[in-house]
Formats: C-alpha cells, structure tokens, sequence
C-alpha cells in the first residue's frame, strides 16, 4: 500500500495536534511542535524520485551549466525553461555539489522556514496547521511544485502587508515570487482586491452562484476564449493545451473534492462573525477563500488551470479551519473536531497517493534511481 509512508505522517501530525490542545506546558507544546517541522523536514526532503515534476527538475538540473561566465542573465535568458529566481536556487545548489537530491532539499527548507514564518504569529497549535497544510495543497506542494510552492508560501507572508497597508514591501515580496513562479503575477492585484472586508451575504451569493455554474454544464469561457483567439479554436488550443487536459464533465462533477469546497464554505458562511472576532485579519483568508472557490468554479473548462490557479490561494484552509476549532466553546468538542479533521485527512492523504508514483523512499536509506523511477512512472501511465 503506496499511502502508508503518508498516513504515518498525517496521525503523527493528528496526534501531536490533539496533544498540543491538550497540554498546559508551553515548553512541551514547543517541543511537540519543533517535532512537526523536522518530521516534515525529514520526510520530504530527502525524499526520492516522489510523484511527476521531477522528472522536468531533474532533466533541467543536469542541463543546467555552473560556469559562471556562461550562467548571464542577457544571454542565456532566451534559453531558460524556468524563471530566474528558480534558475539562479539550481544554479547554486548544483555550484555547491553537483546532485539533484540537493535541489530537493534546499527547496523544501525554504519551504519549511517560510511555513513557519508565516503559521507562528498565525496559529498556536502549530501541528494542527501543518496537519491542515498537507492535507490541503502541502503534499502536492512538497513534491511536485518546486517553484510555485516557494510563491505561494511568499505570497502567505505578504498578505500581512495589506492589513498594513504598507503596499510597497507587499509588492516588493509578491516580485520576488514573480521570480519563482510567472503564475505569482496574479498576486499584483489582489492588493487591491483583498484590501475590504467583504459583506457576509455578499460571500454567501458568490458562493451559491459559483456552485450552480460548477454543477452546471454551461460553457462560458471556452465559447469567449475562442472568439478572441480564432474561430476555429486552434490558437485556443496552443494556448491552453498544457492545463485543459481532463475531461469538462471530470471537474464539474459532484466529488468529494466539491463537497469538500461546500462544507467549508458554509461554515465559513455560518461562523463569518465568529471568525471576524477571532483575529484582526481574518477578513484577508476569506478573501483567499473566495478567489479560492472562484478560481475554482468559474475556470472548470480547464481543468487544470482551474487547479493550478485555486492552489494560489490554499491559504485560507491552513488559517480558517484552524480558526474554526476556536469556534468550538468546549474543550471537548475541539478536541472531537481535531479528531475529525485527522481522520478525513488520512483518507484524503490515501486518496491522493495510494498510486505508484507515491511510493516513497528516502535518500539516506536507498532511494530507487532515476532510470528506475522512469521505468516505474511510464508503466503506470500505460495502465491507465
């Protein structure tokens, strides 16, 4: 069973949540916590030949050239397959030592430091936060989006900036994201965007609309995006190959993932006050959720993209469903819905890699080589 690996490390994380709500010792909760992170340190990075995009990483680390004189900017910027910032972290990392697993590693320490930069002033069960982090965009994140997950995880760390209001060092970070990830550019106007706290019904009629348009079988965009690109869609076609792979009817469908969104939307709706008073902020990760779900809803005819644009805000999981447990008034209860969520993650997390291409191995303990995990993923995707 491919999961296994993975559900050790969801109730490790359940675990030591519901052992941090329990403890009084503010030094135990600080171990238990310092815990959390190196597990995850440890788990992911050194993890092997994990899930698919290394296959593209390890190809490009190899390519990748460390002589100093030939690594410019103006010259070979035509040539690069990856922004900047990504290309200068490989460029580093493969001067340091000429191995991949490297790439790997340093990749998810800047992943963890920025984690904990953003959940520690966020979030006092720290465990329970990454239980929630790997069950919704964190094991996705760790193993397959190198770059875009260094974004995100930036992108976390800025939105602080527009309770602020200090514009110019959210915009100073959100570029530096640019440099990992072209996606990031969306973060530009969310500054503009996010900076209002938006009516509760107003969240609610976003809500039901973007749900009928989801369940629905209307096609909007597709019919607009061809228009623009051409009639005969082939322009369209170039344009969106890479995200429209799945089927119309495979995201717009009534899936676990769906009820998922709904669950959390109407206790965000039913809690909107609650979560209000719960910190000064929290107006920022409804905000997240919102563009979450309509990233979500309105993009279903690429399904792909659709995915790829609502991890840019995954953010609002991590806080608000830990804030919902504040929700609870007794301890008991909190502790029940702490339960609750480990369970479902467990079966989320089984879901989710209980395929081949999961199978872990880690590198300090012999990891399968690339030509085997190549061999591996080929098959699987031949038995498909």
């Amino acid at each position: 069973m491919y999961s296994l690996p993975y559900i050790f490390i969801i109730l490790c994380l359940g675990i030591a949540a519901i052992a941090h709500q329990s403890v009084i010792s503010n030094k135990t909760k600080h171990n238990i916590t310092v815990f959390c992170y190196v597990l995850l340190l440890f788990f992911f990075g050194f993890r092997g030949f994990i899930a698919d995009d290394w296959q593209i990483y390890y190809v490009a680390f190899n390519q990748c050239s460390t002589n100093v004189l030939s690594f410019n900017l103006v010259n070979t910027v035509d040539d690069w397959i990856f922004e900047p910032g990504f290309t200068w972290l490989m460029f580093a990392c493969k001067s340091i030592y000429n191995n991949y697993f490297l790439l790997q590693f340093v990749c998810v320490c800047i992943n963890i430091v920025l984690l904990y930069l953003f959940l520690r002033k966020k979030i006092e069960n720290q465990a329970f936060a990454l239980l929630l982090f790997m069950c919704f965009g964190g094991y996705i994140m760790m193993t397959n989006l190198l770059r875009n997950s260094i974004a995100i995880l930036i992108f976390a760390n800025a939105l602080q900036y527009i309770d602020k209001r200090k514009p110019i060092t959210y915009f100073l970070l959100i570029t530096v994201a640019v440099l990992f990830h072209s996606s990031s550019f969306t973060y530009y106007p969310v500054y503009f965007l996010f900076r209002f706290k938006y009516n509760k019904w107003l969240f609610l009629s976003l809500f039901i609309v973007g749900c009928a348009f989801f369940l629905s079988s209307a096609k909007i965009l597709l019919p607009i995006v061809s228009i623009i690109f051409g009639g005969d869609g082939s322009k369209l076609q170039a344009a969106f190959e890479a995200y429209s792979t799945g089927s119309f009817e495979e995201g717009a469908k009534l899936s676990i993932g769906f009820i998922e969104r709904l669950i959390t939307g109407l206790l965000i709706f039913c809690y909107y006050k609650k979560l209000q008073a719960e910190r000064k902020d929290a107006y920022l990760y409804i905000n997240c959720f919102i563009a979450y779900f309509l990233m979500t809803f309105f993009l279903k005819e690429f399904f792909i993209l659709s995915v790829r644009m609502s991890t840019l805000f995954i953010t609002a999981y991590w806080i608000l469903w830990a804030d919902l447990v504040k929700c609870f008034h007794f301890k008991n209860n909190r502790l029940l819905f702490i339960g609750f969520i480990t369970i479902y993650c467990t079966l989320k997390m089984i879901g989710m890699t209980n395929i081949i291409t999961s199978d872990y191995d880690n590198v300090l303990f012999g990891a399968k080589s690339y030509q085997e995990r190549l061999i591996i993923h080929h098959r699987s995707g031949d038995d498909k």
